[in-house]
């Protein structure tokens, strides 16, 4: 499964997530105009990432947008054929610790590649980052609870179980 990412140049280049993982060989890096039919996170994505889009994953692999988050507003206007949103999360990473859906990119692409049966894909990219593993312990039980998601309602209805200030978006 190919894992691609269309970088923004927004941030600092040197604490990009997504630019280390490609030093490891672990993402390539493509323009906006070559996503095609990836399946692109973005938190303005139609539906939430499930288990059903493994499938388009095998297919056409996974995409992120690596942006910053002081700038979101300008992916909304971009028009993906596979946006899918991450159901809300605790962030590990050092800048935004503790805190509900300000996931850094690898923290995003984790919790997709876990959600549709890729967990051991997960484990791998997230050990690149000291504290990366701790993604996974903060958020195992709502990631568990997400894999066996269906539907957009049933990621609705856990998300409301572990994040009930959240529900409603």
């Amino acid at each position: 499964m190919k894992v691609t990412f269309v970088y923004l140049r927004e941030d600092d280049p040197t604490k990009s997530t997504m630019k280390k993982l490609e030093r490891f060989g672990l993402a390539e890096r493509i323009d906006a105009r070559n996503i095609g039919r990836k399946v692109t996170l973005t938190p303005y994505g139609s539906s939430y990432i499930k288990k059903p889009d493994s499938t388009l994953l095998s297919r056409y692999g996974l995409n992120v947008i690596d942006g910053s988050w002081a700038r979101i507003e300008g992916i909304s206007k971009m028009r993906l054929a596979n946006s899918r949103r991450v159901p809300a999360l605790l962030a590990a990473n050092p800048v935004n610790y503790g805190k509900l859906e300000i996931l850094s990119s690898v923290e995003a692409l984790a919790a997709a590649l876990f959600i549709t049966g890729y967990a051991d894909m997960a484990h791998n990219i997230l050990e690149k980052f000291k504290w990366g593993p701790n993604f996974l312990v903060l958020n195992m039980e709502p990631l568990s609870d997400y894999a066996e998601c269906q539907t957009d309602q049933q990621v609705r209805m856990v998300e409301s179980e572990y994040f009930p200030t959240n529900s409603g978006k």
